[in-house]
């Protein structure tokens, strides 16, 4: 599963170098380290949504006698950066893009030549992690006479055609099915932004409407074990990768994992229950999306 650390490290450090002996190591102080302060820096524990940067600086100085030797910087101790140096003084511009994680602390530390480190922790917290879930969710097909046919997934309520038509700006995902030989959808989801035509007709079908909600999704590796264990967003987060989405979800097949992106920006993932295939079937889904 992907790890959402991201960081640019622009280091500057003095290229002098200074040696002084001393016979009572322990007696040393270690050397100075602290965040930058200056306009656009973070220098304390923050908060920050998934994908936001963070600009971290970064100064540290010898302690009058022994050489800095090393700067190690780690997320969740995770080791990010792990560099031998030997310098007086060093300076570090740290950029972070904030992971799908609840919480990050990120470690930045500084150590001499006499083996004395001083450390400075940040902690990243990402607000929000609350989840809905909606179970057994069931969408019809264009013909199905049963079951309504159009979801709004934030609230998981479903929606008949012309139901739907008059909240258009509700609508995130319809179903249909379509076997042609041009077009293999099978039970398939979409959103009214994804462009499918002549499947659902008339005044009130999607391609009529003024407001076109586009819905991303992909499939996942996750098990449906691990879908059923998801209580916050963090996995939902981690899941979705917008390189390899598409705008509907087709031939669907129980026990698959789907992640999607509605076009409010909500994250969510659904797994794939019962499928009746034809125009007149449906599709069974459970739901978590972010609140």
């Amino acid at each position: 599963m992907k790890k959402h650390l991201f960081f640019a490290i622009v280091m500057l450090v003095s290229t002098s170098m200074f040696f002084i002996s001393c016979s009572k190591d322990d007696e040393k102080n270690p050397p100075s380290l602290a965040f930058k302060s200056a306009t656009g820096y973070v220098v304390a524990d923050a908060t920050a949504d998934f994908n936001d940067t963070i600009l971290v600086g970064i100064q540290a100085a010898f302690n009058g006698s022994d050489n800095i030797t090393k700067l190690t910087i780690s997320a969740n101790d995770q080791v990010i950066l792990d560099s031998a140096v030997n310098v007086l003084q060093l300076s570090v511009d740290f950029t972070i893009i904030k992971g799908a994680q609840a919480s990050e602390t990120w470690k930045f530390s500084v150590t001499d030549a006499a083996n004395k480190e001083t450390v400075k922790t940040i902690v990243l917290s990402r607000p929000g992690t609350e989840i809905n879930t909606y179970s057994s969710v069931i969408l019809g097909a264009q013909e199905s006479t049963t079951e309504p046919n159009f979801l709004s997934a934030s609230t998981g309520t479903r929606y008949s055609v012309d139901e739907a038509f008059i909240n258009q700006e509700k609508i995130d995902i319809f179903c249909f099915y379509e076997n042609t030989a041009s077009h293999q959808n099978l039970t398939t989801l979409a959103s009214p932004g994804s462009n499918i035509t002549g499947i659902y007709t008339g005044n009130t079908s999607p391609e009529n409407y003024t407001v076109k909600n586009v819905t991303f999704f992909m499939k996942t590796t996750l098990t449906t074990a691990q879908f059923d264990a998801i209580s916050n967003d963090e996995i939902i987060l981690q899941s979705f990768d917008p390189e390899n989405a598409f705008k509907k979800a087709k031939n669907l097949q129980s026990g698959e994992v789907y992640a999607m992106k509605t076009q409010a920006g909500k994250y969510g993932l659904f797994k794939v229950g019962l499928v009746t295939p034809e125009t007149n079937g449906s599709v069974e889904i459970d739901l978590k999306i972010q609140k």
